[in-house]
Order: C-alpha cells, then structure tokens, then sequence
C-alpha cells in the first residue's frame, strides 16, 4: 500500500480485516495526507486540510468515531448576508431569496414562463446583467450562496443558477409556499446530516481506523517494477516485494511522475491522470484571545458574508472545552481563491482578517496567530482537490496495481475509494498465492 491518507488507511484496514498481513509506505512522517491536524501552531489542535465530516453520523468514517469514543460538534447555526448592510439570515429563509432592491417587475412573467436560455459558454454574470438586468446590489443571497464552493459568479455557468434564480422570482411572488427552513439537530436521525468539527483533532479518527495496520512512515516509492507475478518497489528504506500494490496518492504526484513504473502505465491510465486538474483553494485560519464572534448571541458553525473574499467563515473551535479564544478559518475556491493566493503571505492574513472585522463590526481587531498550507504546493500533494475524471481511472493494471483516492475530495469519499479497491482485490487473488513475507513487504496472505 503506497499512501497513507484516508484511502491508503481505509483499503489497508479492510484487508487487514480480512486476515491479510498489509503494509503501508508512506512518505510523510505522519499519516494522514491532506487531512493535517496541526498541534502547536495555536491553543488548540486545528486542522490545515481536512476539517470537517460532513454527513455526520451518515459517512462511512463515522462508526471510527463511535470506536474511539471521539467528541465531535455539529454545525447548527448557519449564516449568510450579502455584506454588513444585511442581518445575517439562515440561508434557506425568505430574505435569502429575496431581491435586496426589489424584484424588477418584469422578471414576474418567468414564475410562469422558462428563463431565457443562456448563450453558449455565458456565465451567471453577465447573463443576470445583460440578459435578466439585475445588476449586482440586487441579487439575492441564494444565488450568491452557489458561488460559495465553486467558482464565483463571473466564472460561473449561467446555466447553473436557472433554478435558484427561478426560486428566487417564485417565492418573491408566493412568499407563503417557502418551505420552512431545515433545523439541523445532532439528536434527531433526520436532521444530524451536516457537517461536525472533530474536537481535539480529525486525526484522531484516521488513527483509529489505523490502529491494526503497519505504517512506514518517511518511506519514499521511487521505482514500481510489476509484472503479472507480483511487484518490486525501490524505496528509500530499500526494496520491497510484494504479490501486489495499491497506490493511492494524490493525483499531483502521478502528474509529476515522482513515481516511475516500469514498464510504463497504459495509456488510457496516464491520459486520465493527465486530465485531472486541481482547483484553486484558499483556507486560512486566524486565532483570537477572545471569542470575537457570535451570532444571536450563539456560538455559529458557519457564517457566509457572500460579497467578501473569502466567501466563508466557520468557527474552527466550537466545542472545544476549556478554550477562551477563537479560532476563524476563512475559505473561498475557485478563482476568487487564485485571486488570494497570488498575494503574499502577509496580505493574505490581512485579506481574511479584513472579512472577519466587518463580520465582526471591529475594525481594530487584531488576531493573535494565523497559519495557512497551500496544498499547490505541497511536495507530497501538488493540489487540494479538483474536479474527478471518472471510475476508470481506478482499474488495476495488470491484476496486480491498484489504485484508490486519487481525485477524491472528502476524508469519507477517500476512505470509501480505498474500501471499494480493496474489496476488488480481495475478490481477485493473485496469479500466484500469497506468499509468507516479513515487516517492510507489502504483501497480504
């Protein structure tokens, strides 16, 4: 097993699971990959990558969480506005699809009639300007709200917003038929779906899941030499033989070639790792000696001020016990995120901290530490997460490389790419059995 991040761990536990004696290489010298819990950097532990587990109690990790008994808390209290103009309002309630200025009047006739069909390659911008006339002060939250995880609204398709906006005009018109507003609840089964912060670190959930497997920790894979027979890895503890291999390492490193495979990988395997692209991804974390922030006079999860850069804020240190500061991570993607990232370190800090004082209502306010990783980047990453190619790029070549992670953009999605190769290669022994192998030899048997 090449990789120990989320995927690497979930295919090894299966299989060790299963009886079979499994290794994992991994370069780093701690296991995780882009989930990066850091410990010494602020009062607290916090995450550089990876933060939260959304789905809660309906992702594939979270029986890691019941096994160790590790505390977690759910965001419930969400907020978005346009900017410090508005009150922060849940973004499912009537003000968020509301127009700020008023609906113009002759966007009424689309709450029975389709919207305009946008021109080839236009985007949500200049179709709500030039084709629907709103101009910018007048869109309503919900369709800012779509550029919060994706790309902003000027590098946005127009054809994603045609539903929301067609929202928007219904219940501006019908403001009765807007459902009531979902209320997260981590008690109640059909409400405990959003997203939970693991306190004292999202660490603590991988090491779970790999505590009956053999991790290498700063051990390289330079060289792959696999035939129908089995596998040869040049390492830098070494070589290493096994009957078969699973890599699952970030997409940036297959596109670097900082593993060689001999012979070389088929060529449909190499164009799909060709086409990946990472998206551009921002997240900074500012700590505070005090708890600058509430909403209502509550703790938030989230708090959205749509028209700021970044885009999100979340409270990075709800629950945790005993702690009197607060700890703001800042997150935008897409080309709002490039827009940051090609600032220096110094201006990004300020950039964040520039939303969190008009969030806030202080523009004194001073934060204690910041930190930020750019995963571009990381020598062992080359990119956060970007938008996949497709299941094929996970067939095994050969019968005996497998592949798992890769393009996956979440700690459950990973970890369910590895369990899902890693039942495919139980289901497929290899053409030779296993064979007894000492520590350091990724072989099962």
């Amino acid at each position: 097993m090449v990789g120990a991040g989320a995927a690497g761990l979930g295919a090894a536990r299966r299989l060790a699971d299963n009886g079979l004696k499994v290794v994992v290489l991994e370069a780093r010298n701690r296991i995780g990959g882009r989930m990066f819990t850091d410990r010494s950097s602020m009062g607290i532990p916090i995450e550089r990558g990876a933060e939260l587990i959304h789905g809660g109690p309906h992702a594939s990790t979270w029986k890691y969480v019941q096994e160790a008994n590790i505390r977690t808390a759910m965001f419930t209290d969400n907020y978005v506005r346009l900017d410090e103009t508005q009150p922060w309002h849940n973004p499912e309630s009537l003000m968020a699809y509301s127009f700020p200025k008023g609906m113009p009047a002759g966007l009424a006739v689309y709450d029975t009639e389709p919207l305009p069909t946008p021109d080839p390659g236009e985007m949500a911008e200049h179709y709500l300007v030039h084709k629907i006339g709103i101009t910018d002060e007048n869109w309503p939250t919900a369709v800012h709200f779509l550029a919060v995880d994706s790309e902003p609204l000027y590098n946005m398709a127009a054809t994603s917003i045609l539903d929301t906006l067609a929202d928007c005009i219904h219940y501006t018109l019908h403001p009765d038929e807007l459902p009531e507003p979902e209320v997260l609840n981590p008690n109640d089964p059909e409400h405990d779906d959003g997203d939970y912060r693991v306190i004292g670190g999202y660490d603590q959930v991988l090491r779970a899941v790999a505590r009956p497997v053999d991790v290498l920790l700063n051990t390289v894979v330079k060289h792959v030499e696999y035939t129908a027979n089995g596998v040869v890895m040049q390492t830098s503890r070494g070589a290493i033989k096994s009957a078969r291999a699973l890599i699952a390492v970030p997409a940036g490193v297959l596109k670097r070639d900082m593993i060689v495979f001999d012979p070389v990988l088929p060529a449909d395997k190499l164009a799909l790792i060709d086409q990946f692209q990472y998206r551009p991804i921002f997240k900074c974390l500012l700590e505070f000696d005090h708890k600058v922030l509430t909403i209502n006079g509550k703790d938030f999860g989230y708090a959205e001020p749509l028209r700021g850069n970044p885009k999100t804020l979340w409270n990075a240190s709800i629950g945790a016990p005993r702690y009197k500061g607060q700890v703001i991570t800042g997150w935008v993607t897409g080309a709002a995120a490039a827009e940051l990232l090609q600032l220096s370190q110094r201006d990004r800090y300020r950039a964040t901290l520039d939303v969190v004082r008009k969030a806030v209502g202080d523009n004194g306010l001073k934060y204690k530490n910041a930190v930020m990783h750019d995963w571009a980047q990381d020598p062992f990453a080359w990119g956060a997460y970007g938008r996949g190619v497709g299941s094929q790029i996970y067939k095994p070549v050969d019968g005996v490389i497998y592949w798992a992670g890769i393009q996956t953009s979440s700690i459950h999605a990973s970890y369910n790419s590895g369990v899902a190769q890693a039942d495919l290669l139980l289901a497929n022994p290899p053409v030779r059995g296993w064979s007894q192998r000492g520590r350091g030899q990724a072989a099962a048997h």
